[in-house]
């Protein structure tokens, strides 16, 4: 089977690519394949399991894949304590169905023990493979792990798959950004993001759940690539540039990350909403 660079589509479509880091085609390569990473390189800061993975454009609604989409490719992801989470991704069906780096390094740093997570409510948003969620609930959390309809089998599989090492508790469902999340509520404890700043049009309905799903007690943990292919900076720019309206924002120092998976472009944002000061009436 023909191994995929990440951007063929998005070159053969006349858009720039939202995910890659140069034409090496490095997240399409195996574990064993993937080259070290140098301090000047374009190569991943470790290694990812898209093998013979064609990333297309995430669609809203439900989609059927045929046989060879539907392939499995499992990446093991080591933990600090017990046996490894396996996550199984697909050989297409979108950007989703695989495990990219900035969710890597979110689920190593939930072990690092930072935030604390037992028996606290926890809401994964564009979860994809259920990485970070699954390991949260692995951590004692009760989480919520979300995306569009089509990744609700891959999550379940994930799940399933996982249930022997969660020591809180995990389910899938459907969540589609701006759209009602009266199901959702009460607010969460935490909200985990993993690379989900990528796609301009997805932005306001991003930042509309954010603010209908958050409490004041609500701790968001965003982590991102920082990438500079196309229109990326401007996306990213115009985000966070957006969310300052609502919340405040705070860099997790990169020594605070896994002292593994870590990397200079993959950044951890704490994010809180703004305190509203609501003015005392004169008695």
């Amino acid at each position: 089977m023909r191994v995929y660079n990440p951007r063929d589509f998005w070159q053969s479509s006349g858009r720039s690519c939202p995910y890659g880091r140069g034409d090496s085609g490095w997240a399409a390569q195996s574990p064993s394949q993937a080259p070290p990473r140098h301090r000047d390189s374009e190569e991943p800061p470790f290694p990812l399991a898209a093998a013979g993975a064609a990333h297309t454009r995430r669609e809203a609604g439900p989609r059927r894949l045929n046989a060879a989409a539907m392939a499995g490719f499992v990446r093991e992801l080591e933990r600090r304590r017990g046996p490894a989470l396996r996550l199984e991704q697909r050989a297409a069906g979108g950007v989703g169905c695989v495990v990219w780096d900035a969710a890597l390094v979110l689920a190593k740093f939930l072990e690092t023990g930072a935030c604390p997570l037992a028996r606290r409510h926890v809401l994964e948003l564009g979860a994809g493979t259920g990485a970070v969620g699954i390991m949260a609930a692995t951590l004692g959390a009760n989480v919520t792990v979300t995306d569009l309809e089509e990744l609700q089998e891959l999550l379940m599989v994930n799940i399933e798959n996982n249930k022997h090492l969660v020591t809180g508790s995990v389910r899938a469902k459907v969540l589609k950004w701006g759209e009602d999340v009266t199901e959702f509520q009460p607010p969460p404890d935490y909200i985990l993001m993993a690379d989900c700043i990528y796609y301009e049009e997805s932005l306001e309905p991003l930042l509309k759940t954010l603010k209908d799903l958050t409490g004041p007690d609500t701790c968001i943990l965003c982590c991102y690539e920082q990438r500079t292919m196309g229109k990326n900076p401007e996306i990213e720019r115009k985000y966070f540039e957006l969310l300052q309206l609502d919340f405040e924002l705070e860099k997790i120092p990169l020594d605070k990350h896994d002292e593994e998976y870590r990397s200079e472009d993959i950044h951890i944002m704490n994010i809180h909403r703004k305190q509203t000061n609501i003015p005392s009436r004169d008695l």
